[in-house]
């Protein structure tokens, strides 16, 4: 059992998985509950997974979530105040 330990929408999360290159979608959709990022292709194709990881988007349904351990991943569902960590502008 792997132990992951992410930050996701400026909070640090910590998960377990049995599978150490599940998808990053897996991870945010069903151990962290944002659902907001959707699976939909699941080829690297149509955008529905993309999240911003260090300020890049990436298809979250290709991308290990151990690739992306110490970086932060931002979803659609943000859970700040503000629509970004780089600006102010209210949600």
């Amino acid at each position: 059992m792997a132990k992951l330990k992410l930050r996701v929408n400026g909070r640090t999360r910590e998960v377990e998985s049995d599978d150490p290159d599940v998808p990053l979608l897996y991870v945010l959709r069903n151990d962290l509950a944002l659902t907001g990022t959707h699976f939909g292709c699941g080829l690297d194709q149509c955008g529905a997974c993309t999240v911003l990881v260090g300020g890049l988007a990436v298809r979250s349904c290709i991308t290990p979530a151990r690739s992306v351990t110490g970086r932060d991943v931002i979803t659609i569902v943000t859970s700040t105040t503000s629509c970004c960590p780089a600006c102010s502008t209210p949600a």
